[in-house]
Order: C-alpha cells, then sequence, then structure tokens
C-alpha cells in the first residue's frame, strides 16, 4: 500500500486439525483469482505449511515466530514480506492460545497481539452443530488476546445449516465471514510430521482449485478484505507502519561467498528468513538436488536442510556420485550446516519405516533408523559445549527440534533444553566446519551464529584460493 500500512488478517484454529490450512489454501487461490497482490505467513516453525502457500501463490511465504524473533523483527518481516501486497494472510499454529508447554508464549494469540493483526476463529463442525458456538464463546473470552478475534469461518459444515450457524454466531456476539462444506474429491494427507508436501501429491493443483472455487462460493471474501483494510483506515486494528529497519547491503565490491543449498522432493525444509540473513550478510544462495544433480555446485559452503530423505532413501543411494563429492567436500574443509534430514544423510547408513537400510554420504560414521516414537518435539535453546562452527563455547542459540528417526551418533555439540520445564539434553555434533544435528537453527534468533557461518565460508575460498595461487606459481616455476 502507497500510505506504508500493511492490511492484514489471520486464521486461527481452535486446535490443530480445525481446518486452518485449508482456509487459508482457499483464501490465496480465490483472491489470486481475482487479481491480487497477496503475501502470505505462518505462526512457529512449521515447514509444510509455508509450502502450501507458496504452491498456491507462486511466490515465497515465511514464518513469523515470536520464540526466534522479537516484536521489532516480528514487524520488519511484516513489513518486508508484506510490501506491494493488497492482504497479507497469516495462518497460525496449533489452537490459538497454545504456545510453549501450558502457556501461550510463542503461540498464535502472542503473535496476533505483537503484530495488532484481526483474527478469524476456524471451527471445525464435524460431529457437532451449535455447540461449535459454545467452543467460540470460550476463546472470545478466555483471554484478553481473545479480544483480537473478529470473526468465525466454520469448517466441514453442511450448506443447509450455514444460515442457522450465522445467526447463532451474531447472537453470540461474533461475525460469520462464512463456512467450507465436505469438498467432494478434496482431501489433504498427513503424515508424522504434518501434511504430505504438495510435492508428493499428483492432484494437488486440482484439488486447490477446487479448493479456491468452494472458497469464492461460500466465504465473505469482500468482508475479510475490507476487515483487513481496516487496519489502513487505522480503526480497529491499527497498521503496521513500514520502517527502514532492514539492515543496509553492504555496497563495498567484493565476491560473494556462495552457499550451496539442497533443495529437492527430499530436503525441502528451510526457512526463507534463514537464506535472507545470509544474503544480508553478502552471501549468494546456489541450489541443488542430492536427488538429481551429479555432485555439489562450485561453492564455499554448504547447508542440508531437513525434509524427509527416508522416502527417497533408494536414489539418494543411488545418486553416488552426489554422496561422494559431499563426503569428499566435507572432507576437504567445506563448511556444512546438516539440520535433522541433512543430518540423516550425512550418516552411513540409513534404516527407514519399512526395515530397509540404505547407504548414505558416508561423512558420519554412524547408522540412524526410524523409532516410531516422536523425539523431543518444539522449541530449544542451545548453548555450545566447545568452539565450532556456529559459536564459541558457552555461547546460545535457539532452534527447533521434531523428528521420528535416531542416531547412533554420541551428540557433543550443543546442550539444549526445552525453554520451560527443565529437560536437558545434548544434542549435535560439532566442529571448527560443521554443525550437524537434529535442531534446526533460525538464524534472526541466532544471527551470531549465521555471521560465524560466514566467516568460516569466507575463510575456506580464501584456503581454496590460496591452493590454487600456489599451484598455478609451482606451475610457472617447472615451465
Amino acid at each position: 500500500k502507497e500510505d506504508g500500512i500493511i492490511p492484514r488478517i489471520l486464521i486461527a484454529g481452535t486446535s490443530s486439525g480445525s481446518g486452518k490450512t485449508s482456509v487459508v489454501c482457499g483464501l490465496l487461490g480465490a483472491y489470486r483469482d481475482r487479481g491480487l497482490r497477496l503475501a502470505a505467513f505462518k505462526c512457529g516453525p512449521d515447514y509444510i505449511d509455508p509450502m502450501f502457500h507458496r504452491e498456491v501463490l507462486g511466490i515465497s511465504s515465511g514464518n513469523l515466530d515470536s520464540f526466534f524473533q522479537d516484536a521489532a523483527l516480528l514487524h520488519q518481516n511484516l513489513q518486508q514480506y508484506g510490501r506491494g501486497a493488497d492482504l497479507s494472510v497469516i495462518e497460525g499454529v496449533m489452537g490459538y492460545y497454545d504456545g510453549i508447554g501450558f502457556g501461550t508464549e510463542a503461540g498464535t494469540a502472542q503473535v496476533a497481539a505483537l503484530t495488532d493483526t484481526p483474527v478469524i476463529l476456524v471451527v471445525d463442525c464435524r460431529g457437532r452443530a451449535v455447540s461449535a458456538l459454545a467452543e467460540v464463546y470460550g476463546f472470545l473470552h478466555f483471554r484478553q488476546e481473545g479480544a483480537q478475534i473478529r470473526g468465525v469461518i466454520f469448517n466441514r459444515l453442511p450448506q443447509r445449516l450455514y444460515a442457522q450457524a450465522a445467526e447463532e454466531a451474531q447472537r453470540s456476539g461474533i461475525r460469520s465471514f462464512g463456512y467450507l462444506p465436505q469438498i467432494k474429491g478434496y482431501h489433504l494427507q498427513s503424515r508424522q510430521l504434518g501434511l504430505v508436501t504438495p510435492q508428493e501429491m499428483q492432484d494437488f493443483k486440482q484439488q486447490m482449485e477446487l479448493l479456491a472455487r468452494q472458497t469464492e462460493e461460500s466465504i465473505d471474501l469482500d468482508g475479510l478484505l475490507a476487515l483487513a483494510e481496516e487496519s489502513v483506515a487505522g480503526k480497529s486494528a491499527p497498521g503496521v507502519q513500514r520502517q527502514n529497519s532492514v539492515p543496509a547491503p553492504d555496497n563495498r565490491i567484493r565476491q560473494k561467498i556462495k552457499i550451496a543449498v539442497a533443495w529437492d522432493a527430499a530436503f525441502c525444509f528451510y526457512y526463507r528468513e534463514n537464506l535472507d540473513v545470509l544474503k544480508q550478510l553478502d552471501c549468494e544462495i546456489v541450489f541443488f538436488s542430492p536427488l538429481e544433480d551429479a555432485g555439489l555446485p562450485k561453492c564455499d559452503a554448504l547447508i542440508l536442510p531437513g525434509g524427509y530423505p527416508e522416502l527417497y532413501a533408494d536414489r539418494l543411494e543411488e545418486n553416488e556420485s552426489m554422496r561422494t563429492s559431499i563426503r569428499e567436500g566435507i572432507a576437504g574443509g567445506l563448511p556444512v550446516i546438516a539440520e535433522c534430514g541433512g543430518f540423516l544423510y550425512l550418516h552411513k547408513t540409513l534404516t527407514d519405516r519399512a526395515g530397509e537400510t540404505y547407504r548414505m554420504a558416508g561423512v558420519l560414521e554412524a547408522h540412524c533408523c526410524y523409532d516410531g516414537l516422536q523425539k523431543q518435539f518444539g522449541y530449544v535453546e542451545m548453548t555450545a559445549r566447545k568452539d565450532q562452527l556456529l559459536g564459541k563455547a558457552g555461547e546460545t542459540l535457539k532452534g527447533h527440534e521434531f523428528h521420528y528417526f535416531v542416531s547412533d551418533l554420541a551428540p557433543d555439540a550443543f546442550g539444549a533444553a526445552k525453554p520451560y520445564g527443565g529437560r536437558a539434553w545434548m544434542a549435535g555434533v560439532g566442529s571448527e566446519t560443521m554443525y550437524a544435528g537434529f535442531p534446526h537453527i533460525a538464524f534472526q534468533g541466532s544471527r551470531r551464529a549465521a555471521e560465524r557461518f560466514v566467516q568460516k565460508a569466507r575463510a575456506y575460498r580464501q584456503k581454496e584460493e590460496n591452493m590454487l595461487f600456489a599451484s598455478i606459481h609451482d606451475r610457472g616455476k617447472e615451465s
């Protein structure tokens, strides 16, 4: 918007599985079809929901996370990524009030309050009718943040019941913005880490088209847009002002550091904000595929993000040239961050859920396997136990951990602990050029770790250039 205010709405749920992602994707598809310029965000550390946003929009989607980002950073991200959009749609995480432990910190309600964003509550009506309004009433009056809730959308509600539902909502003091019925041919599959990724759904585009058409028919798009525009008018949702808080680019003339980032169906969990921090630190991101490419691109450092390598373990094993390229690069001192799925890929072998064992990159002399039990779900605070790639001994950073695999490698890099509750464990392995472990790192909450990573990448480049110069010099003397 020209006046610098960002119109926005936040779609929250009463719980996980209430239909937030369906409503958000439906809205994004319907507004896109109307020709609006859109931006999308996800509360919390989730990777998969932003993939759905990106597939629907064809543009990037990122995270608003009040554990990794303070209020200033939340505003900065809204400003930076919402710039030029007619509407920013934010998707909540879990239930509206759910945060760390049994509190509200880092939950959807906190993000809504810190960004002063109007909230629409998605209520699943499967197996009930008017009882859903009792739940809505509770959400409205449970905590102060309930004042952010400005409307409701009924999910899985038959069309014949909607008029009564809307009337009952109005009597309860909340406005209804529509409903989604059960849609024939539409479904989102889930697995242990959340929704199945869009790349794995052969009919994804057709399902999204079904969803967008139904959204146009049964959700009040004009009403939602008007609610979001109240932030522009400065009424009930005062606008987030754009500020010049994004660091200015470094205009010194020097060659950019090249960071190779794995990105394909097997490795697809990454924070947009992490890559942007690296770009701010004068890095160029070079994407490659461990599934398809023959070897690493020319680079000064490597990031192997999380994902589902176990689903593609046969293809990863077959790509022997890539495994060799990665193993030799890291052995030669190439700095590497390998998170969760990337960590698994660095093992010697991986045993999947079906009990099949496959050869991986072999950087780590260790084996990993599916365990069947959820491990260390949620945010972690990490303290370096020794000097290493991402920090000196005693330095802290923030991460997120959620996996069903285990490794027989003894962790030695970080002491990890829950923000509340006192539970602690060791996490990751590290050296001056490696971090490999289950926790994912958020650079916006741990910028010093990103700066140290880039310093090591620059040192690696200098070493490679010195070796090349020495080789050329020696050949010159010989001739």
